[in-house]
């Protein structure tokens, strides 16, 4: 089925309409014209009748019918030439009309191939009537949109790949490590009791090393499958911080801890999260501290509706310019590999597991490096 385009519509339309409207005035003039005529006839014939002969009386007829008849031809041929003459001044403006209507519907249509070939750099220019620009601006909009989710994936990526192959990097050092260890042991390199245990020891600690960084992935996982449970309960959060000192104190022997916790508060939190949190902050004041003994101070405020809990270390802090990105996803501080440097994973877990508990967090410099979390404060335990 052939389909007629807007511009032979227009056309079409525009016709059909003046055609109709000097079809109805001239029917409406002929009217107007055949009761005048005949209201002037009768008028003549009662008038004139008395002072013409019968010939003369007919001879008049004759001739009035046929001037009446000529002088509605002649107007009926008038019509016709207005109608032609119409319809050429339809088209002509109908041209200009369709030029001015087709001229952004051309600009949409190539943006569309332009977006189709991926090219979504160049926006849709059109100055004319309100209703196209308001659909150029949005498809620009769109487009724009488009471009700026393309390069987010892009960045994404990229930052998934450098991940990859840090998390290589770490995963291969502890194996090589542990490989190394297991065979000096074998070849009778150390076989004395003392290096054994050191060798085994060592081998121990990279195995932890290697244990946290698949954990961190698992989190990773979870986190991007929308598949890590969260189990609320309300908790005393000076108490909750104490006994997670205490646990992590009798872990590490390279963390000291300093607590200003003046006052009580409850909040309600998914207990095993809050640890992973608070795990994965001081793991990273550890790896960035540049010490091999870091102090960590962990401060409580409560305020009317809320509670802030502050993890600082004693290092050198960040720079500024980092900060705004610490919690973003695959963000390492450092690409260089002579440096210390994380996978980008564990902030990324820490931010989403706040927000996952109604809170929010944020990082900042004050004589090292500073994580503050905001949690919403619990009126009262639950019994």
């Amino acid at each position: 089925m052939n389909k007629n385009s807007v511009k032979q519509r227009i056309f079409l339309s525009n016709t059909l309409m003046m055609f109709a409207l000097l079809a109805i005035f001239l029917l409406i003039n002929l009217a107007v014209i055949k009761i005048y005529g005949e209201s002037i006839e009768h008028q003549f014939v009662n008038n004139a009748s008395a002072f013409l002969t019968e010939t003369e009386w007919k001879n008049f007829l004759k001739t009035w019918t046929i001037r009446q008849n000529q002088f509605i031809l002649l107007f009926i041929l008038d019509g016709v030439v207005c109608i032609f003459v119409l319809v050429a001044i339809s088209q002509f403006f109908t041209k200009n009309l369709v030029k001015h209507i087709m001229q952004p519907l051309e600009a949409l249509n190539q943006g569309a191939q332009r977006v189709q070939e991926n090219d979504l750099t160049q926006d849709i220019q059109n100055e004319g009537d309100r209703e196209f620009e308001t659909v150029c601006s949005t498809f620009n909009a769109m487009q724009k949109h488009i471009l700026n989710e393309q390069e987010k994936n892009h960045k994404y990526e990229k930052a998934r790949m450098d991940m990859l192959r840090g998390i290589s990097h770490d995963l291969k050092t502890p194996l090589t490590a542990i490989q190394g260890s297991i065979k000096g042991i074998l070849d009778g390199v150390e076989t004395t009791p003392d290096m054994q245990d050191k060798f085994l020891s060592a081998t121990y600690r990279r195995t932890k090393e290697m244990d946290g960084l698949l954990n961190q992935l698992f989190y990773l996982s979870a986190l991007e499958t929308g598949s890590l449970p969260m189990h609320f309960q309300a908790v005393e959060l000076k108490e909750f911080l104490q006994t997670y000192v205490k646990m992590r104190q009798a872990e590490c022997d390279d963390l000291v801890f300093c607590l200003d916790l003046p006052r009580q508060a409850f909040v309600r939190i998914d207990c095993q999260q809050m640890e992973r949190v608070l795990d994965n902050v001081i793991e990273n004041s550890k790896k960035y501290s540049g010490k091999s003994k870091v102090q960590i101070s962990i401060g409580l405020k409560a305020c009317f509706d809320c509670c802030y809990v502050s993890i600082a270390d004693d290092g050198v802090g960040l720079d500024e310019s980092k900060l705004p990105y610490v919690f973003n996803q695959f963000y390492r501080g450092d690409p260089s590999r002579s440096q210390p440097v994380g996978n980008g994973i564990g902030l990324y877990v820490v931010k989403y597991l706040v927000e996952a508990m109604h809170g929010s967090v944020r990082a900042y410099n004050q004589n090292g490096f500073v994580i503050e979390i905001q949690l919403p404060k619990q009126i009262k335990k639950e019994v």
